[in-house]
């Protein structure tokens, strides 16, 4: 059996090749994440000796400084940051001033905008203050990525291009197989 290709069947198989690739680079492309946390200080569930006098937080991306706020609570949920929230000059880094009262835990709450795709973002943290150094208040730091995913894993990715493959060289044997003779 040999193969000649027609014009529909080159079509077919061109688009599965697209299709391939795209599969294949697709979750290399980082997904869009919004201005999402990226790490602070203190850090999340971080125990220190003394409250800080301030508290910054990173996010993945510019920040719109007219969408930024920064609150810190204590343990009575009593507002304890001072002051308004400043921005760093490359627009990833928010921190704003705090005046520790004593408490063992602390929550902080922040919202933003982000200056790159206009999308709010918002979330919490706590840390905990003991002299010791040790509290039972907060969970135990755990490693966690800031990076952003496509939700996708390589493995779907290829085997998705893969299938695509198949599907364009099955489709380009059925039109070539159902094209009329040529003469």
């Amino acid at each position: 059996m040999s193969f000649r290709a027609t014009p529909r069947g080159s079509l077919f198989v061109a688009l599965a090749l697209v299709c391939a690739a795209l599969a294949l680079v697709w979750p290399l492309a980082p997904a869009q994440a919004h201005a999402a946390f990226k790490s602070s200080n203190p850090a999340p569930n971080s125990v220190l000796k003394t409250a800080p006098t301030e508290v910054s937080i990173t996010f993945v991306e510019h920040l719109d400084p007219k969408g930024v706020n920064i609150t810190v609570y204590d343990n009575k949920a009593n507002v304890v940051s001072t002051g308004s929230v400043q921005l760093s000059s490359d627009l990833y880094t928010a921190s704003i001033a705090m005046k520790g009262d004593g408490s063992d835990i602390y929550r902080v709450d922040w919202n933003n905008v982000s200056a790159d795709d206009g999308d709010p973002t918002l979330g919490a943290f706590v840390f905990a203050v003991d002299p010791s150094g040790k509290s039972d208040k907060v969970a135990p730091a755990t490693s966690t990525s800031a990076g952003s995913s496509s939700g996708i894993s390589p493995l779907v990715a290829v085997l998705t291009g893969i299938g695509g493959l198949v599907v364009g060289f099955l489709l380009a044997y059925v039109t070539r197989r159902n094209a009329p003779a040529a003469q």
